[in-house]
This record gives C-alpha cells, structure tokens and sequence, in this order.
C-alpha cells in the first residue's frame, strides 16, 4: 500500500503519513506508559493534601491515555485518504498536548504537595516521563515541543512557587536543559526526514527497477528465476511459467534441476547451484509439451544464500544454427553430404591410426547428363539429380558416405570393406541402379554413369595417403571406365598416373605448338558421286612435335578444347586453310570444322571475313561444319551466328548427324545446305538392314529439304555401289583417298575411284577420317 500512497501523494503528505504510522506502531505503549506513570505518581504521593486534586489529575491522565489507545486502535494506515490522514494528526496531536499539559499540571501539584525524599522520586519520575515521551513522539516533532515547553514552564512555576522567586542557577539549568532538547528535537527531526526520503527514494528506484523488471520480462525473451538456500524456484513469474508450459504457482517450491533432461548439461547445473558458483550460457534442454526445447541459463550468488538468474528460449537460435550447419555440410538439391563435409570425412578416415576393414573412394558422374539438362531444362536436371542420389544411397551401406561434389559429380567413401573386389561390386551395382530409366513428369529418361574406384592402401612407413591424391586417383580411374565405352567401372593403377602426366606435358606442349608453327593441314577428298569427280576437301589438322612426333587429332583436339587452345588453333585453321585453297586452279570447295568454343568466341566471325578478304576468295567456295550437339549450347546465338555467316555467301554442313538429339527440330530451325551422315551407319550398310532404313530415311529426309548429302567412311566399291543406287550426293572415304597434305595435293593425283593406280590404302597408323579437327 506504500507504494500506492507514495504514488498518490504528495512528498510532504507521504512524509505526513509516515510519522502518522510511526506514532501509532507505539502510540498504545505510550500511553501505557503515560497511565502507568501517572498511576506511580499518585502512590508516590498517596494521602496528605491535595487528594481530590490528585486523584482527578490521575482520572485526567487517564481518559488522555485510553482516548490515545482508542485512536491508535481505529487508526488506518492502508488508506489513500489524505484527509482522513490530516484529521488524525490533529486527533493525535490534540491528544499529545493534552498529555503535555496534564503532566505539566501533574508535575507541578506534585511538586508543591511532595515533602522531603518525594522530590527526588518525582524528579527521577518527572526525568523518566520526558525522556519516554522523547521516544514515543520522536515521529511529532510538534507534540514534543509541545511537551517540553510545558514541561520548562512547569519547571520554572515549580522553582518559583518553592523557592519564593526565580533563582538564576535553576532558571539556567531549565534554560540549558530547554535549550538542549529542543536541539534534540530539531536534530531528531531533520534526521527523520533525511532517512525518510533517503527510503523514499529508494523505494522509487526500486519501483522502477520492477517496472523494467516487469517490462523486460514481458517484451524481451529472457525471464527472470531465483532458489533459495535448497535450489527450489521462489517467487516464479508468468513468463517463466509460460516457458516451461506449467502454471507458476505448481512451480513454486519445485528443484529448478528437476525442470530440465537428464544429461551431463543437467549435472553440471546441480553442481553450480549445490556449491552457489555462478555460471553465464548454460545451455539445457528439456520437454515442454512433448517438444524438445533448449534454454540458456545465467545465475549469480547473493549474500542470502539464494540465487537469481536469467533464462533464455535458444530453441529456435540452435535449430537456425543446425540448419546452416547442415547447409553448410551438405547439398541443398539432393540433401546428400557436400564437398566438404566428404573431404572433412574423407581426411579424419585416412588420419586413422586403426581402422575395422579396407576402404575404398567411389568417384561418378552421369553420362550425357549436359545434353539432358539443356533439352529438358534445369528444373528436370535437378530432380534427376535427386532421383540418381537416392539410387546410389541406396546402393550403398548406412555406415558409407555419398556425397554431391558439383554438377553432375559424386563420389562415395566406402568403409568396412572385408575384400578388395568389394568395391567392385558396389560399383556394378550402382551402375546397374543408374541405367534404369528415370521418369520424370512422365518423361523417361535413359543416362547412366560411369565409376571409378580408387582404393585407400595401408600406412607403410609413417606416410599415409593424402585425400587429394586418392581423389585423383578415382578421378584418373573415372577417366578409364569412360574410355572403355561408358556405363562401367574402373579402377585405378599406376599406370594411369602415368599417361596423366604425360597428358599434361602434351597440354603444355600444345600451349607453345601455334606460335612454333608446328601444325600442318591434311585435306581429305570430298567425292561427287553422280559427276564422278572430287568437288571438295575437308581440312584437317596434324601435329608435328619435336618431342612426340606426329601427333593425330584424337590426342590433341580434347586437350586443346578442355584448355581453350581450340579458339587460337581454330584461328590458325581458318587462315591457313582459306589461303590454301584460294590457290586451288580447279576452284574446289574447302570445308572447316567448327567446335563450340569457337561458336562461342567473338573472334570467329571477324577472323573469317579477314581471311576472305585477305585472299579474295568466294565466300561460296567456304563450306563451314557444325555438329548436331554445338546446336544444343546456346542455340538461339549460334542459329544467329549461322545466318551471318550464310548472309556472306558460305555454306553450312550438319556433320554426324543422326548421333545427337532432336536432329529435325534442328533441320527445321535452319536451312543447312549439306547433311553428313556418320560412318558409324556406312562401315556394315551391305550387310545390315537398319543401317540401310537410316541411311535411306536420311538421304530421302534431305532430298525433300532440298539438302545434299554426304556418306563419310566409304572404304569399299560395295559400299559405293549402294549409295550410289540411293541416290547419296557425295561420299568421303579410303575408297577415294586417305587426307593428304599440301604437296600431294598437287602432284597431279587423281582423287577418284582410279585411286589405286596412285598409291597404296594407308598402314593402321594414319588413323581413319574420323581423325578430323
């Protein structure tokens, strides 16, 4: 109620209040004592003269003293009323005067009644009675004027009824004695008003205090908690209540250890609060309605013995923090782990100074998968790549790890492994899983994978392998499995450590091949069959290293279009081959293959323009050859790109077609002027029905689009003769000569079906026409 009155009031009222309370804590034993004393004086003085006088003085004293218990009793403190706070101060000190003057009457009758040792007792008693009322009034410092001023007039009508007049020694001492109380009083008073609204104040900041209290509690999401000397909850709050899911008062009383899961987090606890060590972030689990939730707990030590502490919900921070603690170990499309989390795995297994059983790195990718993500979209790519995790999870033990390490790429850590062939078996099986179709929005699609196996080998001598080494190892193996034809394993041996390096010093050979001007053309016939007589070559480009010796196309074109070399070289091929054929006397077409990295290069176009203007050649005579799959990466550009260079006058050739996809959406986007059909449908095309069906559906397809065509591989008369009678436009093959370069070119040979009047077929060395740029 206080802090009621204290708000309500006035300062000054509340300081009214205060001594109004104070008074009436004592106000019943001051009056007792009053009566008591009174009652003394007339034992003291019992019989003589004066008896009625006395006791109608002792019936006085009293009814002061009863009315004074009547008001304490009925006195109210609780009350916001501050008029009845002001009628009681003046019930309280009308009583107090009336007191003061009944002992100053008291004092004084006495006095001049007493004889002889009276005196002294009523001196002593006269003594007792000022100083208890000092005490009982401190709270009044108006009633204890009051008392002592009428008690200094009794003193000197007292001296001067004895003593015959006023004598100086005793109107000093009453003087001094006046003097010296009143400073007392005044003292008294000031001290009692410092200290109230030194508690006032304090009473104020603690009121704030709470409200913060209160307030932080209800907006902030932290609660405040406090035990007593036994580690039980006291004085629980809503919030905390509501935290826990319980009602606070059920709280109330209850081991705060009690709340929380068992585990070493809920020890820990118990220990601190057992021996009162304070303790910041402790993080704690427990159950609130069948939910697991996490709080963090705070607490200090008082000097009661009790502590208080502050809890946070981190529920909802530690399931944010697990979250990007998975983002961050693992894939976000397939949910599988990521690079690395593999490689953190993959170095603390090889950092193992005993392991249970072999070990054994799995590394795939999806073949054709490019081609899939291009023509379905990046929305299908991904779900097949969700669908082909699932396979090889699945393929795979609980206790092994699959893991995403980019694009199309996985790689699996195989643990436990009792045998070597082990792996291999996985393996088999995870490549059997990967070429069961996939469908996708009731689409299949048919992929498949191709794996490589490297195994983790025993510690010998302290060294033990590197992560990065066994990647590379599975990498070198994947690279074999797909050189046996795709969908299978291998794994891997020395020897493809080997032919890596060697790759790599090829590469870096080739970096410096074009500015040595090592690179010679080779021009393979393009042969008429209905006129009989060669109408074109296709330019081809062999390698004449110092350090390798003739190196054909299948070695070095991957290499230069994995390093970007292809743009230059193809630059190269360009200049070289136009300035060769602008010096041709029978005018013949000249064909250049073009890779994507050149479709893709803004250079193509101004360095063909330059060559032909360079040499004045017809751009007619230029017959430029793309594949079905260059169409498939940027179609829109390159469909562009095709047109610029039609606009200029040169032809277009769609070179092995019928191997990529959507060959006819394509032969309707553009009007290609030639089709190449690939070898891989000539080599067996007496023998083989379907090979016939292609070829014929082929040649008649292009016939319709006013398109010419060309049978590449041709090696034997048999062969010829059936094109010829399908009515195919030109053919390319042995059967009319191997490439040959600049110089035989020239030296008169004929380039027809005489050709083996000229010279013998090539040995197995010179590689066949697939060996193109």
């Amino acid at each position: 109620m206080g802090g009621r009155q204290a708000a309500l009031f006035g300062r000054a009222d509340y300081l009214l209040t205060r001594r109004l309370q104070d008074y009436a804590e004592r106000g019943q034993l001051a009056a007792a004592t009053s009566a008591f004393g009174a009652f003394v004086t007339c034992v003291i003085r019992l019989g003589g003269n004066g008896v009625l006088a006395q006791f109608a003085w002792l019936g006085f004293m009293l009814a002061v003293s009863l009315a004074r218990v009547e008001v304490v009793r009925r006195f109210t403190p609780e009350t916001i009323d501050l008029e009845y706070f002001r009628r009681q101060r003046r019930y309280m000190v009308g009583l107090g005067v009336a007191d003061s003057l009944g002992w100053g009457v008291g004092i004084y009758m006495f006095a001049i009644f007493a004889q002889g040792a009276e005196h002294y007792l009523l001196s002593v008693l006269a003594a007792g009675v000022i100083t208890a009322s000092m005490i009982y009034y401190r709270a009044m410092p108006q009633v204890c004027v009051i008392f002592v001023a009428v008690i200094s007039l009794t003193g000197f009508a007292v001296s001067y009824a004895l003593l015959g007049g006023i004598e100086l020694v005793s109107a000093s001492l009453i003087v001094a004695l006046t003097l010296v109380l009143m400073r007392g009083i005044s003292d008294d008073a000031r001290l009692y008003r410092r200290k109230f609204e030194g508690e006032a104040e304090l009473a104020e900041s603690a009121e704030t205090i709470q409200l913060l209290l209160h307030d932080y509690e209800a907006q902030s999401a932290d609660w405040l908690w406090q035990v007593d000397k036994g580690a039980c909850l006291v004085s629980v709050c809503d919030r905390f209540g509501e935290a826990a899911g319980c009602d606070p008062q059920d709280l109330e009383g209850r081991e705060l250890v009690s709340l929380f899961d068992t585990g070493p987090a809920r020890e820990l606890l118990a220990h601190r609060l057992l021996v009162r060590q304070p303790f910041r972030d402790l993080s704690i689990s427990l159950n609130v309605d069948g939910e697991t939730r996490w709080w963090s707990l705070s607490a200090n030590c008082w000097d009661d013995g009790t502590m208080h502490g502050v809890a946070r919900d981190t529920t909802d921070t530690r399931q944010a923090v697990e979250r990007m603690n998975f983002m961050a170990h693992h894939d976000m499309l397939t949910g599988i782990a990521n690079r690395f989390l593999f490689g953190e795995t993959l170095r603390e297994v090889l950092e193992r100074k005993q392991t249970k059983g072999r070990q054994a790195l799995l590394y795939l990718d999806l073949d054709h998968f490019k081609q899939i993500n291009d023509t379905w979209g990046h929305s299908t790519g991904d779900r097949l790549l969700t669908e082909a995790a699932k396979r090889i999870g699945e393929s795979v033990k609980s206790h092994d790890l699959v893991a995403r390490l980019g694009g199309d790429e996985f790689a699996v850590l195989l643990t436990r492994l009792t045998d070597a062939t082990d792996a291999a078996h996985v393996a088999q099986r995870i490549v059997s899983a990967m070429e069961q179709p996939f469908v996708i929005d009731d689409q299949k699609l048919s992929t498949g994978t191709s794996v490589g196996i490297a195994h983790v080998q025993p510690c010998r001598e302290g060294v033990r392998t590197c992560p990065d080494d066994l990647l590379r190892q599975a990498d070198l193996a994947l690279y074999a499995a797909k050189a046996l034809g795709r969908g299978t394993f291998a794994e891997f041996e020395p020897w493809l450590e080997e032919r890596d390096r060697e790759r790599a010093q090829l590469e870096a050979d080739l970096k410096t091949a074009i500015q040595n001007d090592e690179f010679t053309l080779h021009y393979q016939p393009l042969y008429d069959v209905a006129q009989r007589k060669t109408v074109g070559f296709e330019t081809l480009v062999r390698w004449q290293s110092p350090v390798w010796g003739v190196v054909m196309p299948g070695e070095f074109i991957p290499l230069a279009e994995d390093s970007g070399l292809i743009v230059a070289l193809g630059e190269w091929i360009i200049r070289n081959a136009i300035h060769e054929a602008a010096g041709w006397p029978d005018k013949e077409r000249v064909a250049i293959n073009l890779s994507p990295l050149q479709m893709r290069s803004p250079r193509l176009l101004p360095t063909i323009t330059e060559a032909i203007r360079a040499t004045k050649i017809d751009p007619g005579r230029i017959e430029l050859e793309i594949t079905e799959n260059m169409l498939m990466h940027d179609s829109e550009r390159n469909v562009a790109m095709l047109h610029e260079f039609r606009n200029l006058g040169m032809r277009i050739a769609l070179d092995d077609f019928g191997t990529g996809y959507s060959s006819l959406n394509y032969l309707r986007s553009f009007p290609f002027d030639k089709i190449k059909i690939d070898k891989c449908f000539v080599e067996e095309i007496e023998m083989r029905e379907d090979c016939q069906a292609i070829v014929r559906a082929i040649t008649q397809l292009a016939g319709a689009l006013g398109m010419s065509t060309v049978a590449e591989g041709v090696e034997r008369e048999s062969q010829l003769d059936w094109l010829r009678a399908e009515g195919i436009t030109q053919i390319q093959g042995y059967l009319i000569s191997y490439p040959v370069n600049a110089n035989e070119l020239c030296d008169g040979r004929p380039f027809n079906e005489d050709r083996h009047k000229w010279f013998k077929p090539p040995d197995e060395s010179h590689g066949t026409i697939s060996d193109a740029a």
